[in-house]
């Protein structure tokens, strides 16, 4: 990618010298392009003794300096294909971009004539703009070179540690079906700490699945600086806590009653069902195949949900602290 990158400032750099004038100063900058181009090349086939990023960097610094030595007559026509592109990339400079273009074509160029011809102090104005382009592209171009190994680095960590936390919240339940098998099913009557359990686990599974799902789409809004911070340990883990915090808060503002319907579950019927599912031929005979199935009650079930909620959404404990305590204000004192 990047000899073909170098490849087409070579061939830009002999054009601009064959559309320049032998006396022009910009020939200048070209001579100094091709001896740029020379050492990066050198560099190049010396061995990777300098980063990948090294490399690109000098490689963007001479399409910039090509920038200064474009004729005049084609600056237009180079900053709306530069803006073009900027577009397409989702740049979010590019409406900026968009409307300066515009707005400078209208001030460099003659209108009247056609073609449209540059106006004097036309370039001063383009050749600038250019530039300003071209940094823009590099940048983003740069930032999303740098950016990929953090962002895989970042997706794994809470990948990992988001499947430790499924692990963790399906674990009491493979403990059940290995007690059920050895016709020990009465010891589960003990735990009676799975519901908070379940509600923790299911907190920190949904907190970890939303950062995931918002570091995917705002990988290109995040700073190099908010990209680190997501792959840190501590950032994740913070995050995880925040929402096994936010499930239990909601754990206990449903056992309160101060919110409650069909959607709520009801801490008295929280449990595992227990159920026999026995299959019968067509012709209605008992057939072979006899299951013993043990799963949770809706109200555990809908304690998990409420849970998961409570760490997906970062908005959802917010709200329901705001609607109490509007509720608190309103309500008439009692003696």
């Amino acid at each position: 990618m990047l000899s073909y990158f170098l490849s087409t400032i070579s061939v830009r750099v002999r054009k601009a010298k064959l559309d320049l004038p032998v006396n022009d100063p910009k020939l200048i900058v070209v001579a100094d392009i091709e001896s740029g181009l020379a050492d990066l090349e050198r560099r190049i086939s010396a061995g990777p003794k300098e980063s990948e990023d090294a490399y690109w960097t000098a490689a963007y610094k001479l399409e910039r300096l090509l920038a200064l030595s474009e004729p005049a007559e084609s600056l237009y026509s180079e900053l709306k294909r530069r803006v073009a592109e900027a577009s397409d990339e989702n740049l979010p400079a590019a409406p900026r971009l968009a409307g300066l273009a515009e707005a400078a074509g209208l001030l460099a160029l003659d209108g009247q004539q056609q073609p449209p011809t540059l106006r004097p102090g036309g370039e001063a104005i383009l050749r600038p703009l250019l530039l300003d382009t071209l940094e823009e592209l590099h940048w983003a171009f740069q930032r999303k070179f740098y950016s990929r190994p953090i962002r895989r680095s970042a997706t794994s960590r809470i990948v990992w540690i988001g499947l430790f936390a499924l692990f963790l919240f399906i674990l009491p339940y493979v403990l059940i079906y290995v007690h059920a098998a050895r016709g020990e099913i009465d010891r589960i009557a003990n735990w009676s700490g799975l519901p908070l359990y379940a509600c923790m686990t299911s907190g920190i599974f949904g907190a970890l699945f939303s950062r995931l799902l918002y570091l995917q789409m705002n990988w290109n809004a995040l700073s190099i600086g908010g990209l680190k911070d997501a792959r840190e340990f501590t950032s994740i883990l913070l995050r995880a806590c925040v929402g096994m915090t936010g499930a239990v808060v909601v754990s206990f503002f449903l056992q309160s009653n101060v919110i409650g319907g069909g959607l709520f579950p009801e801490f008295r019927e929280i449990g595992l069902e227990h159920a026999v599912y026995e299959a019968k031929n067509r012709d209605g005979t008992p057939g072979l195949l006899k299951l013993m199935l043990i799963y949770p009650s809706k109200a555990l079930a809908l304690l998990v949900v409420w849970s998961f909620l409570a760490g997906f959404s970062e908005r959802l404990v917010p709200s329901l602290l705001q609607d109490t305590e509007s509720k608190v204000k309103t309500a008439p004192a009692t003696i």
